[in-house]
């Protein structure tokens, strides 16, 4: 009976590639329907494009070159079709037929056991086809300097990070060129995808939206931003909900950095610093969103949050200089000072940015100067301080409603936060 459910049993491979194709066919029927236009890749095509895919892998011994022959006569089949529709239909774009190439190697995937990266390659082309409107409306948003400054980061990184040294190069030996950098393209990268998905929503969509995504790119732009909108309007709730929601977003976003960066070497119990405080942050903010909400709908009110993308190579310098600077400090605290150094090097860095004092502890118990303990503490203290700064910031810029709301939520949160600390 296993043998016959077995994903290597030829039947259950057809079965797979069937269902991969027939699940991208439907995208495509839908989308036609929905247009009123008929198109001759639907449901029945896409399901034997797979299935024609896993029947050329079938026979590996009598026909090993079996795939490649049968895709080039579907490139050659694609190539009257789409000459068909460019000059006899005036329709110009290539998506349709290289959809249907793609779904061809996918039922050879599956036929050569790669299941799992033909599901992904699946998942991919039915994310790409279901929302093309958005994927066109994010590129109209998109500056050409973002894009240039993105080509450049990468440019750079490919062309240095592969030769940059793996050993410490400073005399405390904290400073190892190639993580640096490794770790600077990380969280560019996280960042970017804040920005991407604020650009997708809408940088103009709900406050609660808002203050999530814009969140994975900067808590503080957030929080400054909303609470200079809150002297605008009366509903100073709502904008205490978008603070709360980005300040629940940051602690998220160092526990990824933790499970990501200090897997195994650091306690798991850390991470349970920033969840218990974005879980209270969380709380307090759908306590004021209910609470306000019964007055109004504020699903629909607006903030227009200016992000900047950090995937370009100034944001991304400053943050590896930021990151070489909290390195150093950390060293030369622990060195002179011991662990009392650590930790106000943590308070300090804490003030301006929570990732650069959260990767440089991660990295100095990496490189062996630093104890996970300590680690812990100082990753614990920044958090704090980075949370605690953003009252202050909502002081400045905001209304006295607001900074209450907002001083009463993080207060709390931050002694959530320290309590847990204390019992780790």
């Amino acid at each position: 009976m296993l043998e016959i459910l077995s994903t290597a049993n030829p039947i259950v491979e057809l079965f797979i590639a069937a269902l991969l194709g027939a699940f991208l066919g439907i995208r495509r029927e839908m989308s036609h329907q929905l247009r009123d236009k008929k198109s001759f890749m639907g449901l029945r095509t896409m399901t034997l494009l797979a299935l024609i895919g896993t029947l050329s892998t079938l026979f590996p011994e009598r026909m090993p070159y079996l795939p490649i022959v049968f895709f080039m006569s579907i490139v050659f089949f694609m190539g009257i079709v789409y000459t068909n529709g460019a000059f006899r239909l005036n329709k110009i774009g290539l998506t349709s037929e290289l959809t249907a190439l793609t779904v061809f190697w996918i039922g050879v995937l599956v036929g050569f056991e790669q299941q799992v990266l033909a599901i992904i390659i699946t998942l991919f082309l039915a994310t790409i086809n279901a929302f093309k409107t958005q994927l066109h409306h994010f590129i109209v948003t998109l500056k050409p300097q973002e894009w240039t400054g993105a080509l450049q980061l990468l440019a750079i990184s490919g062309a240095v990070l592969p030769f940059l040294p793996r050993t410490p190069v400073d005399p405390w030996g904290v400073i190892i060129p190639f993580n640096i950098w490794f770790l600077v393209i990380l969280i560019s990268g996280i960042g970017f995808l804040g920005y991407f998905l604020t650009k997708f929503f809408g940088a103009k969509g709900g406050i609660p939206i808002t203050g999530f995504l814009g969140a994975i790119v900067s808590s503080t732009a957030v929080t400054t931003s909303m609470a200079s909108q809150s002297k605008r309007s009366k509903l100073t709730g709502i904008f205490a909900v978008g603070i709360l929601i980005a300040v629940a977003t940051m602690q998220i976003r160092v526990v990824a950095e933790i499970l990501i960066w200090g897997g195994g070497l650091i306690s798991l119990g850390t991470i349970t610093i920033p969840l218990v405080m974005s879980v209270v942050a969380a709380v307090f903010s759908f306590y004021y969103f209910r609470i306000t909400n019964k007055k109004h709908n504020l699903t629909v009110v607006k903030s227009d949050v200016k992000l900047e993308s950090p995937f370009e190579l100034i944001p991304a310098l400053q943050f590896g200089l930021a990151f070489i600077v909290v390195l150093l400090g950390l060293a030369v605290g622990g060195k002179y000072f011991g662990s009392s150094g650590v930790y106000v090097t943590a308070i300090l860095s804490g003030f301006v940015d929570v990732d650069a004092i959260v990767l440089s502890s991660l990295e100095s118990v990496r490189n062996g100067t630093m104890e996970a303990e300590t680690a812990q503490i100082a990753i614990g203290l920044a958090i704090f301080m980075n949370t605690l700064i953003k009252i202050v910031y909502v002081a400045i810029l905001g209304t006295k409603k607001l900074t209450k709301k907002i001083a009463i939520s993080l207060l709390v949160t931050c002694l959530s936060g320290g309590l847990v600390l204390l019992f780790i």
